[in-house]
């Protein structure tokens, strides 16, 4: 990854915007797994989520778990819920979303759901 590319992963102004990594480890070399962010939304107090696995360590609960954690951390910061942008076809990616136990709305346009996601207390 071009040094430019990887300074907007380690040089974050976590009061606009936070990002989580998991890695994985075979043998010496660690490796990539999944990547989750958000970046805050001021005028709403909400954020506007992100999150990928690599395809080969999908349907474990991995972006499950990044999302849960992104909500606590976004809870923690005082927002009050996610924005997120899923293909209709990607329905794993849509069931992740259903299980976070938010108020979900959702508008289509042209194939791309538009979520909004408000947290519960």
């Amino acid at each position: 990854m071009h040094h430019d590319r990887l300074q907007e992963f380690v040089a974050i102004d976590y009061t606009k915007k936070m990002v989580i990594m998991v890695f994985g480890q075979d043998g010496p070399k660690d490796f990539l797994i999944g990547v989750g962010e958000y970046v805050i939304v001021e005028e709403t107090h909400t954020a506007d989520v992100a999150f990928m696995v690599r395809d080969d360590c999908q349907n474990r609960g991995i972006g499950t778990e990044l999302l849960h954690y992104l909500t606590y951390l976004a809870k923690r910061q005082g927002l009050l819920g996610f924005t997120a942008s899923v293909i209709s076809e990607n329905e794993p990616m849509l069931h992740v979303f259903e299980k976070l136990g938010a108020d979900i709305e959702t508008t289509i346009d042209t194939g791309v759901l538009e979520l909004m996601m408000m947290f519960r207390e």
